[in-house]
């Protein structure tokens, strides 16, 4: 599906849109690794993700470093910073660890605004060069669409086989029942750091990909509010399933596309969003499909609302 739809929607407008999309998806599949498999609610990602942007940006722009070894630094830059952030945040537990992240993605978001020498402050960084590999432009929609959908795809089928191996079933155990996990010997620091660099991979390659696709790069889109978003979308589309990213990305692209000239009213409107799903949906919209064909599974779709007792009630 995601090789014919380019060719369904033709418009560079809607090109540009489906691009906006497998970056969403991106995001989402490396969100639902820490809150969705580990259930540590991490509200970081939209820092990592401007981190992997300007990562991207600084090298093509400022260091003149060829704009595909910018895009493929873009990830490793993410995990460095990230890697320092979950150490001492990543041995929390509930509301101070949804805390400690959110306090890690708002320095991000002030040092993007602040460091005007490196990152251009609030006025952002212009004049970002096409990404080419070596004299090949791949600068326009159709192009960095197939890149973004196959960096999406194998990203989607990365988080599946993680999901069925060994280590995923021990990470989906943790986030369940975090005794019962030690008690089976299960690695919990070491599994939650790694889900949590997972995170800071994708959206890094996220980042990259939309440094690429607008050429320009400004504080206002990792913002506190885009952190929030990507954690609603991801838990109305599946907290902990497999499609509930690629549910979430449809959502969230859905929703700044009809709101694009009712940017005002986004904030009320994804939180009446945010409480009816929770209500009606408590393990999303994945977990409704899992429950119709018979495939739920307690320990994948555990409602983000119970998980919070269990939490509280340790």
């Amino acid at each position: 599906m995601l090789a014919v739809l380019p060719w369904i929607f033709t418009s560079s407008f809607l090109r540009a849109t489906l691009v906006r999309f497998t970056i969403a998806l991106l995001l989402l599949t490396g969100l639902n690794f820490i809150a969705g498999y580990a259930r540590m609610i991490s509200l970081a990602q939209a820092g990592l993700f401007g981190v992997g942007a300007y990562t991207a940006a600084i090298l093509a722009t400022t260091y003149d470093v060829p704009p595909a070894v910018a895009f493929l630094m873009a990830p490793v830059v993410a995990v460095l910073v990230a890697l320092p952030v979950g150490i001492p945040t990543l041995r929390l537990r509930g509301l101070y660890f949804v805390m400690a992240t959110l306090g890690a993605g708002v320095v991000l978001f002030l040092l993007f605004g602040r460091l005007v020498g490196l990152t251009g402050g609030p006025n952002g960084l212009v004049g970002i060069p096409p990404l080419t590999i070596g004299a090949v432009s791949l600068s326009d929609e159709l192009h960095l669409y197939y890149i973004g959908a196959t960096l999406a795809f194998f990203g989607l089928v990365a988080a599946r086989n993680l999901q069925r191996s060994r280590t995923g079933r021990a990470l989906l155990a943790l986030g369940v029942s975090e005794p019962a996990a030690l008690a089976a010997g299960v690695p919990v620091f070491r599994l939650r750091l790694v889900a949590f660099l997972l995170s800071a991979a994708y959206a890094g390659t996220a980042g990259a990909l939309l440094t690429f696709e607008t050429r320009f790069v400004s504080p206002s889109t990792f913002d506190f509010l885009e952190a929030v978003l990507l954690l609603v979308m991801l838990t109305v589309g599946g907290m902990g399933t497999t499609i509930g990213p690629v549910i979430g990305a449809v959502l969230l692209i859905g929703l700044e596309t009809g709101l694009q000239n009712y940017a005002e009213f986004q904030p009320l409107i994804v939180g009446i969003v945010f409480v009816l799903a929770i209500q009606a949906l408590p393990t999303g919209i994945g977990g409704l499909i899992r429950r119709s064909f018979g495939q739920e599974n307690r320990l994948r779709v555990l409602p983000l609302a119970k998980h919070q007792e269990a939490t509280h009630g340790r």
